[in-house]
């Protein structure tokens, strides 16, 4: 096999000589982009990195002068918030096949690095793959590194966020989450500009400052998007600025698929819960497939013992709606009913009023490693786990998408990603081939 470089119709082609014979034949023949010249009686592949790539693993050794083979070394992936498996170098050709084989793969041509979901599975398959072509990979865990600390400027320089903000949010009825959100990151937009008015800030000095939050904090894109919402709320509500004045471009939304546990181990971790209020807070989230400011808002009034259903009330787009109280959950509620005794909501705090949302990541993280569960689960992953479980049991979508509460069929349809129920059960047409 030789490989040569030359000009062709004018565009650079990687050109290749390779005998009938040869196995890697198959290989160059199933690169998208190749073609056959009858000029030059040779197999063409369009010059870039990634074909560069492709041809250095397809050729022992490679062509000496254009295409130089590196000696095995180690690479870097990463394992990134909401697991997902960053890959930045050419994953092989055995590597390629495995990845377009998974769901919710993507390939990144400015960055050149692909991303695929992080299990186990996934990386343990890719790293016996990159084993045999004498790869060694060193894996970085990203996931619970904290966001890079916001500059602390002297008081003197520290702005707050016009009052006018709060008064519109409210006059809005916008949630009070929202509001807080909305005036951190006003607090900390204003007070970065701190040597001009808020009238003054111009779209570069916006957008200069997104970059900031990006390249210097390297905030998440939901952190990102809450930045640009409040900017945007301020310049448009608050001060009547046209839309097109004040656009700022948002990032692309990544496909990241949830975590999720399985039933054996939601099994597993409410059996080992022995604290009855840290129980019953578990319980009703994965049976109400609840998001936690549902579980902390919910009043006594809401539940309906007889009807065996739980209301909830002003939920997540300001929008109502009804789930089942399975069996299970009313008897443990029962139970935990008579010995606190709460006055208004269900799950109340030592002195009254709400629960703290903090204090369940807490306690859910402590026994999860107390049950050896190494996934990195959020009271949201139990809302997860309580939809692709009932995805598994034959529950129709439809169904699911009412219990979780989702405007859109398509929100719903990322479960069908997770579970395989169905899938292994599938017959490939070409095991009915006699050949």
């Amino acid at each position: 096999m030789k490989v040569t470089l030359l000009k062709h119709r004018n565009k650079r082609w990687y050109a290749i000589e390779i005998s009938k014979n040869d196995k890697r034949l198959k290989l160059i023949k199933a690169i998208s982009e190749r073609k056959w010249s009858r000029t030059h009686k040779k197999w063409l592949i369009p010059e870039n990195e990634n074909n560069k790539q492709i041809l250095i693993s397809i050729s022992k050794p490679a062509h000496k002068k254009n295409i130089t083979a590196k000696k095995a070394q180690k690479h870097q992936a990463l394992i990134l918030k909401g697991n997902r498996l960053r890959i930045p170098f050419y994953p092989t050709v055995k590597g390629m096949a495995f990845i377009k084989s998974l769901s919710y793969w993507q390939y990144n041509d400015a960055y050149k690095h692909w991303t695929i979901p992080f299990s186990n599975e996934n990386l343990n398959k890719l790293k016996s793959i990159w084993k045999t072509q004498g790869i060694t990979v060193n894996v970085i865990d990203q996931r619970n590194t904290k966001i890079k600390p916001k500059f602390k400027y002297p008081k003197e320089y520290q702005r707050h966020c016009p009052i006018e903000v709060k008064q519109k949010l409210i006059s809005l009825r916008y949630s009070e989450s929202t509001i807080k959100t909305y005036t951190n990151m006003l607090k900390l937009f204003f007070t970065h500009h701190y040597a001009f008015k808020p009238q003054e800030i111009t779209n570069e000095q916006i957008k200069a400052y997104l970059r900031y939050l990006i390249q210097e904090r390297k905030v998440s894109e939901s952190y990102q998007n809450q930045a640009i919402n409040a900017i945007k709320f301020y310049y448009e509500k608050v001060l009547g600025g046209s839309r097109q004045t004040y656009y700022i471009d948002r990032p692309k939304k990544s496909k990241y698929l949830p975590t999720v546990l399985s039933q054996n181990e939601i099994k597993k971790l409410l059996e080992h819960v022995k604290n009855i209020k840290h129980k019953t807070i578990l319980t009703l989230i994965y049976s109400g497939g609840l998001r936690i400011s549902e579980l902390l808002a919910l009043k006594l009034s809401d539940i309906d013992f007889d009807s065996m259903r739980i209301h909830i009330v002003n939920a997540k787009g300001k929008k109502d709606r009804y789930v089942p109280l399975a069996k299970r959950t009313k008897q443990l509620l029962t139970i935990y009913l008579k010995k606190y005794n709460p006055e208004i909501y269900v799950i109340e705090g030592l002195s009254g009023g709400m629960y703290s949302s903090s204090s369940v990541q807490k306690f859910l993280k402590r026994y999860c490693i107390e049950c050896n569960i190494t996934k990195n689960v959020t009271p949201h992953t139990l809302r997860h786990s309580l939809a692709t479980h009932m995805l598994e049991n034959g529950i129709d979508l439809r169904y699911i998408q009412h219990i979780l509460g989702h405007s859109s069929s398509k929100t719903t349809e990322i479960y069908t990603h997770i579970t395989q129920k169905g899938i292994n059960n599938i017959i490939n047409p070409l095991d009915q081939f006699d050949f």
